[in-house]
C-alpha cells in the first residue's frame, strides 16, 4: 500500500504548529521495544532507535519504563553506519530545506520513512552536547544514565519544553577534518544546520548535521534544526469547579450587638465544600514541546492517534535484534575533535540550567533577596521549593541560563556568606564555566589571596578558576 502523508498547520493559543500524519509508512526510522533483556536490571525495558535494518541507539528504561526516570543510553555496540540509500534521502531533504523549500515539502521523503503516527515538525535551536557538558559526538560509547532523558523529569514535571540536546547517529570514526574545513564556511550561510528526530526528554538523534554541529560550535553559530517529534501521549487536565457562593452574613444591629440573628438567617445552611473533580477520559495528546486538546486536531489525525498503536515492531525487527548484540571490531582512527570545540562545549548550557528555565516562570530581585536571607518564602508564597538547598540550586541554574549579570551577582552574594556554606561548593562549580567574567575573576582572586576560613569549601575551585583564566 502506498504511503499516505497529510500535513496540517493549526493555530492554538496564538501559535502555529505543523502536524504531519503518516499512514502505511516504511518504518525505516523510529523506536521499538526489545522487551526485558537484563540490561539495567530485571525491571528495565530495552528499546531501540533504528534506521533501516540497523539499531542506532540502545535505550534502557528503568522501573518498567517509568516516564519520570532518566534512561540509560549508548550507541549500539554493533553499529558501523546505516544504509547509504537512506543516507542519500536524508541528505537530499537537507539540501531542499537549505534551498528554500518549506518543511512540508522539503522533508516529505523523510516522512515516508517514518513509523505510522502523527508528528509535530518545527525549527528549533539545539546545543551540540549530551546535556552534561560533553560534546555529543562520542559521548555515548558506553551505556550510562543520561540526565534529562526522562519524559517528565522531577524539575519540569508535566510542563512542555523544547528538546535541545543531541545523540549521534554516526560513529565518531566518521568525523573527518577535511569535511570540517569544507563545512566551516557553509554553516555561516545555511538557514538550517541539521535534521533531528526526538528520542526522549531533552534529547534528539541527529539524522543529518554531525560535521555541521562541530563547525557551529567552533564558529559560534546557532545549530538550528528541523525537528521531528512524535505525538502519542494522552494527557488529562484537572478541572476545578467553581465554589458555591458563601451564605450571606446576617446583619448585626450596632445598637444591640448581642441581639440574636433572625430565624431565617440562623437557619441558612453553611456552604458545602466541593472536592476537586477530574473529568473522565482525556483532554488531548501531547509531545515534549506542546499539548493540544482533542478539538484542535483534524478529525483524521485524531482518529489515527486514538486507533493506532504508539509503538510497534517494524518488519525488520528480527534483524535489529540480531544486530543489537553484535559487538563490532575496534575501529582505529587518528581523527579527533578539535580542542577548540571541546573547550567551547564547557560554556554551553547544560541540562540543569535548561530544566530550571522551564520550571520557573520568573524570579524577582525581592525573591532573590529572600533566598539570600535563607528564606524559601516571599510574601507568603513558596519561591521555588520548600527545600532551601534545592531552591538555591534551581535559582542559580535559572539565572545562569537567562541572565548572566544577575547570576554573577547572586553567586558572589552566596559565596561571600558563610551562613550559606552548604551551597558554596555547588554554586562555585557553576561559576567555574564563566572564566571570562571579570567580576567573578576579581572575586576568586580575592578568595585565593585572603585565605579566609569562610572560603574553605571553594578554595580549590577558586584556584582552578584563576589557573584557567591565566591560561586562557
Amino acid at each position: 500500500m502506498a504511503v499516505e502523508i497529510k500535513t496540517e498547520t493549526i493555530e492554538y493559543h496564538g501559535r502555529s504548529t505543523m502536524l504531519v500524519s503518516v499512514k502505511n509508512g516504511e518504518a525505516a526510522i523510529g523506536i521499538c521495544s526489545a522487551g526485558y533483556n537484563g540490561l539495567g536490571g530485571a525491571n528495565a525495558i530495552n528499546k531501540i532507535f533504528f534506521i533501516g535494518n540497523d539499531p542506532i541507539v540502545n535505550i534502557v528504561c528503568p522501573a518498567r519504563g517509568n516516564n519520570q526516570s532518566d534512561k540509560m543510553l549508548a550507541v549500539a555496540p554493533g553499529f558501523v553506519g546505516y544504509d547509504q540509500k537512506i543516507n542519500a534521502v536524508i541528505n537530499g531533504c537537507f539540501d531542499k530545506l537549505n534551498g528554500g523549500e518549506a518543511l512540508t515539502t522539503g522533508m516529505r521523503d523523510i516522512f515516508n520513512m517514518l513509523q505510522d503516527g502523527v508528528y509535530a515538525v518545527y525549527l528549533s535551536d539545539y546545543y551540540p552536547t549530551d546535556g552534561n557538558s560533553s560534546f555529543f559526538w562520542g559521548a555515548y560509547n558506553i551505556l550510562h544514565d543520561v540526565h534529562g532523558t526522562a519524559e517528565h523529569g522531577r524539575v519540569v514535571g508535566q510542563r512542555t519544553f523544547k528538546p535541545c540536546f543531541l545523540i549521534p547517529s554516526q560513529p565518531l570514526d566518521y568525523y573527518a577534518p577535511k569535511t570540517k574545513v569544507n563545512t566551516d564556511d557553509l554553516v555561516k550561510r545555511r538557514k538550517i544546520q541539521g535534521i533531528v528526530y526526538h528520542l526522549s526528554g531533552f534529547h534528539s538523534v541527529v539524522l543529518k548535521g554531525h560535521h555541521g554541529a562541530v563547525c557551529c560550535v567552533d564558529n559560534e553559530v546557532p545549530f538550528t534544526c528541523a525537528v521531528i517529534e512524535k505525538i502519542c501521549e494522552p494527557y488529562t487536565k484537572k478541572f476545578v469547579p467553581p465554589q458555591p457562593a458563601a451564605a450571606p452574613v446576617p446583619d448585626i444591629d450596632p445598637d444591640n450587638p448581642e441581639a440574636a440573628p433572625s430565624e431565617e438567617a440562623a437557619a441558612a445552611p453553611p456552604p458545602v465544600s466541593v472536592p476537586i473533580a477530574v473529568p473522565e477520559g482525556i483532554t488531548g495528546f501531547r509531545c515534549a514541546s506542546l499539548k493540544l486538546p482533542l478539538d484542535v486536531f483534524p478529525k483524521d489525525m485524531l482518529r489515527m492517534l486514538i486507533e493506532e498503536r504508539a509503538e510497534y515492531k517494524p518488519r525488520q525487527f528480527d534483524i535489529l535484534i540480531a544486530k543489537l548484540n553484535t559487538v563490532r571490531k575496534k575501529a582505529l582512527s587518528n581523527n579527533v575533535l578539535p580542542f577548540s570545540v571541546l573547550e567551547k562545549t564547557d560554556t554551553l548550557p547544560d541540562c540543569d540550567m535548561v530544566e530550571s528555565a522551564y520550571a520557573i516562570d520568573g524570579l524577582s530581585d525581592e525573591q532573590l533577596d529572600h533566598l539570600l536571607a535563607g528564606d524559601v518564602e516571599c510574601n507568603g508564597e513558596i519561591i521555588i521549593s520548600p527545600n532551601f538547598y534545592s531552591s538555591i540550586v534551581t535559582a542559580c541554574n535559572y539565572l545562569q541560563f537567562t541572565d548572566m549579570k544577575r547570576f554573577v551577582d547572586f553567586s558572589i552574594a552566596i559565596l561571600d556568606n558563610p551562613e550559606l556554606s552548604a551551597t558554596h561548593e555547588y554554586v562555585a562549580h557553576r561559576a567555574l564555566s564563566q572564566i571570562s567574567n571579570k567580576k567573578l575573576g576579581a572575586f576568586f582572586a580575592g578568595v585565593v589571596s585572603s585565605r579566609d576560613a569562610k572560603y574553605e569549601k571553594i578554595m580549590t575551585v577558586a584556584q582552578t578558576f584563576m589557573e584557567r583564566s591565566k591560561n586562557r
